[in-house]
């Protein structure tokens, strides 16, 4: 018969522990030597315990539906590469055939794409279109080449990176007319029912320098906005939506981060009575330029590694691991890049548990804080008369920039260390660092830019 050693021992409450914790701290203070704040709004503690759940078990979660060929791992995403205009053919198939899935396309609505992707099957692979410009160019540019294959509507993926608000963060225009724009994309996508016609760009403020739980806040008041004035239904603009998100340096944040969006789109879905599970939004994470640097560019490899680690851990459906100056990039940067989701895939093997993060007592917690961090800070738009309202009143410009601002000074005073940066500076035939530009922004704009800015600005100067 089996003996339970276990049961010889009584058990521990963590308050037994954090009382001999403080005994070895010998009068040092419990909270200042051992807490820290995750994005200035979550207070992280030195070690956590079932009784940090609250007698909440923990949720297993499932990111995308299951599969439909036998066989197939139970956690899957797709590796997205990018394509530009100056792209060659052979240089698409080649990342085609050594382990991308899926294709960005960079379009301005002129090119031939009967050159430019001659030979690819788009029945097989998702498709993300960037617009250069114009969206709904670019997207008649894409639906013609599809149109000219004669692929069934129904095996078309991907989706559409535009929203409406870059038409008033690039160009300085009107949110109104932008919702026209949206009204009429939705209506050319309205035959490829799993083409997703627009995304909630939360990248677009943390990789501006904001605070990355802000940057979902203002995405999904934005898709509030959106739903109240186009006069769509609800259930149309959820069923048509594609998730944006870029993944910084953060690791555990951005995996409790990334989950806590999926369930709070899903809550916000409920309030609208749709019938929506976790499993049908589509989450695109890319690698973030704003945790990146021009400084020991080498760095960046392993930034990269660790931000799509965490993306895969956190739900992500299309992985996105993107070198910094990604369009003059060289084929060693790309194909490094690119080959980080089968190293992820084939020798880290996060491909066989659907939620390999799921009964961590620490990020089961800090998930459930960032989600209510989350819906505080939709009532607080509301109670200031939505995203646009707080948008006109320049507010969310003003909280961009100071956080940012915030960031770049501590990495430049070496409050924050930044290997490559301002520790550990590579010298010699070790250093590998890009031509630094100045960066510029006008009033409207939110522009992407990097923590290390002014460190690298100020490296400038001395050199």
């Amino acid at each position: 018969m089996t003996k339970n050693l276990f049961n010889e021992f009584s058990v521990s409450a963590k308050g037994d522990w954090e009382k001999r914790v403080v005994q070895d701290l010998r009068g040092k203070d419990f909270d200042s030597s051992l807490k820290s704040r995750l994005w200035e709004k979550i207070e992280v503690e030195p070690f956590y315990t079932s009784e940090d759940l609250q007698g909440k078990a923990p949720v297993q979660h499932r990111f995308q539906k299951e599969s439909e060929i036998p066989g197939m791992p139970p956690r899957q995403w797709a590796n997205m590469v990018s394509v530009f205009p100056g792209d060659s053919v052979d240089s698409v198939l080649r990342a085609l055939q050594n382990g991308a899935e899926g294709l960005v396309l960079h379009l301005s609505g002129f090119e031939d794409l009967s050159e430019i992707l001659k030979g690819v099957k788009p029945e097989y692979i998702p498709i993300l279109i960037q617009p250069i410009g114009n969206p709904i160019a670019a997207i008649n540019t894409f639906f013609t080449w599809i149109e000219s294959l004669d692929v069934p509507s129904d095996n078309v993926t991907g989706g559409l990176l535009w929203s409406p608000s870059d038409l008033v963060f690039d160009h300085n225009g009107e949110y109104e007319l932008a919702i026209e724009i949206f009204q009429e994309l939705l209506e050319l996508t309205e035959s490829f029912p799993n083409f997703r016609s627009f995304a909630v760009k939360t990248s677009r403020y943390s990789e501006s320098g904001g605070n990355p739980i802000d940057a979902v806040v203002f995405g999904l008041g934005e898709l509030i906005e959106l739903i109240d004035l186009s006069g769509e239904s609800p259930a149309k603009v959820f069923q048509n939506m594609l998730l944006d998100v870029a993944v910084a340096d953060h690791h555990f944040g951005e995996i409790a981060r990334l989950k806590a969006f999926r369930m709070a789109t899903d809550a916000l879905g409920s309030l609208y009575s749709i019938e929506l599970a976790e499993r049908d939004l589509i989450l695109l994470a890319k690698t973030a330029h704003w945790s990146k640097s021009i400084l020991d560019v080498n760095s960046n490899l392993i930034r990269q590694t660790y931000e799509a680690m965490a993306a895969v851990l956190g739900g992500v459906n299309l992985l996105w691991t993107s070198p910094l100056h990604e369009e003059s990039a060289n084929d060693l940067e790309r194909r490094i890049a690119r080959n980080v989701s089968s190293i992820l895939r084939e020798e880290a093997y996060l491909d066989k548990v659907i939620d390999p993060a799921s009964g961590s007592f620490f990020l089961e917690k800090i998930q459930a804080e960032i989600l209510a961090e989350i819906q505080q800070g939709l009532r607080d738009l509301e109670v200031k008369g939505g995203w646009l309202a707080v948008l006109k009143s320049t507010e969310i410009h003003s909280k961009v920039k100071s956080h940012r601002e915030k960031i770049q000074n501590a990495v430049s005073e070496k409050q924050i260390s930044k290997i490559g940066v301002n520790k550990f500076v590579a010298s010699g035939n070790l250093k590998n660092d890009l031509e630094f530009e100045f960066f510029e922004e006008k009033s409207y704009e939110l522009k992407p830019t990097r923590a290390t800015y002014l460190a690298e600005w100020q490296n400038q100067s001395d050199g």
